[in-house]
This record gives structure tokens, sequence and C-alpha cells, in this order.
């Protein structure tokens, strides 16, 4: 006999807790559905994210059986109810058996989960930018400096930069006589001078104390050793309030080496570039040197 015509054959269904509804596979009429079912249903009726008032019956036919899809979810929202069910449709011979199952846990775990590795992400970006960042002047520090030059090596496939290592005058009689918070201002306002000068084929950090480092990516060295000096005498001008109400400019030393020319490591191009720097020192400072090799 059918079992459209005897309903009594599903009748073992009502001891599930699963809600399950039994569909003629051809007509897609209901021909047999649990209690527990019943009870989803009318909580899904009686839903406020079910607007149209529409029956859940309607709806799997509508969503999972006519659109030939196996799998369907249902968020039920009726305020004392709050549950989501994944419905899976299942043809047994004449009649397609739907069951559904609540996975209202599952989607908090799942969205506990990616909620958790989000703040984890968050968390290892904001440790990635601590740990590169120099927290007094906001610029890129040393260890940021040797991840972005083999980052740029990698990038570009006829890579050249110039490596400008640029070291403030007289830093030290800032700290001596005005403080170290004068001390402090000092290097923020150089860092942001130079931050505000540069454009994006330039990457600036500040290397330790008061040394920065300065690298100008694929233009000509001629051009960068220019852009250095252009910088040194936009530095002269800055004029800072000293504690005791008084003017003080400020300058620097730089020491430039060439990318190929003067080395193709970054720990080479630095050691040229501090050699040069040494030498725009001893020649009475406030000047831009490069490195002539041996």
């Amino acid at each position: 006999m059918p079992l459209e015509q005897n309903n009594a054959d599903y009748s073992v269904l009502n001891y599930l807790q699963l809600p399950v509804v039994v569909f003629s596979a051809n007509e897609h009429k209901k021909v047999f559905q649990n209690n527990s079912f019943q009870l989803v249903a009318q909580h899904y009726l009686d839903a406020s994210n079910n607007p149209t008032n529409r029956g859940l019956v309607q709806l799997i036919i509508s969503k999972l059986l006519e659109n030939d899809t196996d799998k369907l979810e249902v968020e039920i929202n009726d305020a004392s109810y709050r549950h989501i069910f994944r419905f899976t449709a299942n043809a047994v011979g004449e009649n397609v058996i739907v069951e559904g199952e609540d996975i209202t846990e599952l989607k908090r775990n799942q969205f506990l989960f990616n909620r958790t590795n989000s703040l984890l992400e968050d968390y290892s970006k904001q440790m990635f930018e601590l740990g590169h960042t120099d927290q007094l002047t906001n610029v890129p520090n040393r260890r940021a400096l040797f991840a972005k030059f083999s980052q740029l090596q990698s990038k570009h496939e006829e890579f050249s930069c110039t490596v400008s290592l640029i070291d403030l005058d007289h830093f030290k009689h800032f700290n001596d006589s005005f403080g170290h918070d004068f001390g402090d201002q000092v290097l923020v306002t150089f860092a942001k001078h130079v931050k505000d000068s540069i454009d994006d084929t330039c990457y600036f950090v500040r290397f330790g104390g008061e040394e920065f480092c300065l690298i100008q990516i694929n233009n000509k060295d001629t051009v960068c050793f220019a852009n250095t000096e252009k910088l040194l005498q936009t530095t002269n001008t800055i004029k800072l309030m000293t504690p005791n109400d008084s003017y003080i400019g400020m300058s620097f030393s730089a020491g430039v080496s060439v990318y190929g020319k003067d080395g193709i490591s970054l720990d080479e191009l630095l050691n040229n570039a501090d050699k040069a720097l040494y030498l725009a020192k001893e020649n009475g400072r406030s000047r831009v040197v490069k490195f002539e090799g041996a």
C-alpha cells in the first residue's frame, strides 16, 4: 500500500525529537508531519522574522523541493523561541523525507570561533605593528627596515635604491640643556617633517636614538642625493621653542650609499652609509656625503 494512503506507517516518527515532514515526490504534497515538526512550524508561523506569515511547509516546498537543493536553513525567532534549523531532503521511494536539525548551538559556536579568530588576527596585527613601529615618532623601526628591504628586493625585478643614514646634529646638547622631553620633541618634529616631505617611493625609519634611515627606491642616485640635500635645507628652516622660551634650529648629517655600487645587502649599504656619515660629521656636520669607497 502506498505510504500516502497510510499515515500510520510514519507514526513512529512522532517519537523523534527532530522535526520531520514527508512529501510526495511528484506532487510535493504533505503526506505526514511529526509532532516536533508541527511545534517548530507553529513557532515559525508566529516568528517575528516571518513577515509574510508563510507556513514552514510552503517554505520548504518552494525553497527546498522546487529549487532542487537538498538543504535549507531557517531562522525562527518569536522572542521566546530562537533557533536555527537546517532541513535536509532525502528521496525514499515515492516520497521525500525532510528532516530538521537544530543547528543553533553549532551556529553560535561558529560565530564565536570566527569572532575569536578575527580578534586573534587583529591582536596579531597590533602586536606586529607594535614590534615594527617606533612608539615615540610613530615611524617604522629598525626591525621593520630589514623586513621592508627584503620585500622590496623580491618585489622589484630591477631593484635599485639609495640608503641615507641620517644623524641629528648636536642632539646630546638638546637633551643636556633642555631635558629629555625637549629631546623627544625634536625627534617627533623631525620625523613628522620627513614624513611630510617624502612620497611613496621612499621608506623612512627611526634607526635608533637620534639616527634615522631613508631609503629611496628606483630613482637615479643623483636624484636621491639631491633629495636628501633638499631635506637638509628644509630641516635647517625649522625653529623649535625651548623650555626657556628661546628658539633653536636643527640640522642633520647624512651619509649616502648606492645599491649595487656600494653593496647589495642592507648590512653592506648601512655600513658604507655610516662611513660616509662619519665623514659628514668630521667635516663640520649639517651636510650630506656620498660613500666613495675605499
